[in-house]
């Protein structure tokens, strides 16, 4: 059955009010009938770091709350609240930082770090990056999963939504894999194999800009709901002032559906878009000229690149770093597929597409890699030191590479 994407405004100040504002979000989509069936659920909200929901880079708790309280009228008693945070970040400190270690110890949920989670291996039917995934026990073998995301923008994959917010079901090795490999078609292949039941996002306070986690605060004011993860995923890119063409994943899950993105309109109830006058910032993917010391050669290379780039840059010129750098003669970038540099000890290789140049420069890996990983690398060249295992990445990478050759 085709339901509709419910959509309710709800601004922060009625945050207070969410167990109302939930009753007439989830009302259109009948959930109820299927929690009749139902014993246990598990909840996957965005936790990916310890920052306070107001920033705009985690789910609220108080909207967990909210639904926790919902499911639990319905009785649904066992309800498990799961995550498994970014590399570089202990899940549990990220629930204790958030609130949601609290809220479980409040109202008698279980927690699993899904990143120490025992796995099981899913194959993919049709694959664009990998045949087989390994997923979290606790998801593969869930009744019901209901997926809890924030509504944002992505340096490298234009926005995070419910599809995105499934790369925390994996483990870390698995989450190196996606970024090594091709990460929005990698995206889609998860989508494929896990299928959220309900998805309910976090689009009180999202964020835009520099997303996922440096960019600002998007007081959007707003609540969507659904029980098809690409339909929420749609209509949550055109409210931010995205089409859905430009997000590569959901292009990529499209095609397997037979799906014309720009044509394909899943029926709305409650505001409608065009009551919806909300647009957020996009990320910042042109650099050159921005950085004194930084001399950067333009391959045309993907969003996904650019953005990991622009966010490490913008983080080291704050942090004084690219000063630093400044003063020992600076460092030449190149990424992307057209462009062939000189060999050189300031060189720096982003990307897969400059793998055939590693022996030139520094290089690092991904398709596309993570920022924070492009800063500790570049960070090597200020300061030498390393924080989120990069060069462990660097070494899975290449023998990743090589066993593609």
């Amino acid at each position: 059955m085709k339901y509709p994407v419910s959509i309710r405004r709800c601004h922060r100040d009625k945050i207070t009010q969410i167990e109302q504002e939930l009753k007439n979000l989830l009302q259109p989509l009948a959930v109820e009938n299927d929690l009749q069936n139902v014993s246990s659920v598990v909840i996957k909200p965005n936790v990916c770091w310890g920052e306070d929901w107001r920033s705009g880079s985690t789910t609220s708790p108080l909207l967990v709350k909210g639904v926790v309280k919902w499911l639990r009228e319905r009785g649904v008693d066992k309800i498990t609240i799961a995550e498994g945070s970014m590399v570089g970040h202990d899940t549990l400190e990220c629930f204790e930082k958030t609130g949601f270690l609290q809220l479980a110890r409040e109202l008698d949920l279980k927690v699993v770090d899904l990143n120490k989670d025992a796995t099981v291996k899913i194959n993919v039917q049709q694959p664009n990056v990998f045949n087989t995934i390994e997923v979290a026990r606790t998801i593969a073998d869930c009744e019901f999963l209901i997926n809890m995301p924030v509504m944002k923008t992505h340096i490298n994959t234009t926005v995070t939504l419910s599809i995105k917010n499934l790369k925390g079901v994996i483990p870390h090795q698995w989450k190196r894999k996606f970024h090594f490999m091709g990460l929005d078609g990698s995206i889609a292949d998860l989508a494929s194999i896990i299928s959220s039941k309900l998805v309910i996002m976090d689009g009180i306070i999202g964020q835009q800009g520099q997303g996922p986690l440096t960019g600002t605060p998007a007081n959007a004011g707003l609540l969507l709901a659904g029980r098809d993860q690409f339909d929420v995923d749609l209509i949550a890119s055109r409210i931010m002032g995205f089409s859905p063409c430009e997000v590569r994943h959901l292009s990529l899950i499209a095609k397997a559906r037979d799906v014309d993105l720009e044509r394909y309109a899943p029926a709305i109830i409650g505001d409608q878009l065009s009551d919806l006058h909300i647009k957020f910032e996009r990320p910042v993917y042109l650099l050159n000229g921005l950085y004194k010391g930084v001399e950067i050669l333009w391959g045309d290379p993907c969003s996904g690149c650019a953005g990991a780039l622009s966010v490490a840059l913008e983080r080291m010129e704050k942090s004084g770093e690219l000063e630093v750098i400044r003063r020992n003669g600076g460092i030449v970038i190149a990424l992307g597929k057209g462009i062939e540099p000189a060999k050189s000890d300031k060189l720096v290789l982003i990307g897969k597409c400059q793998y055939r140049n590693r022996d030139k420069g520094m290089f690092i890996p991904g398709c596309p890699p993570p920022g924070m990983i492009v800063r500790e690398m570049l960070s090597k060249f200020a300061k030498g030191e390393t924080k989120y295992g990069s060069d462990i990445f660097v070494k899975e990478a290449e023998e990743l590479y090589e066993k593609e050759k």
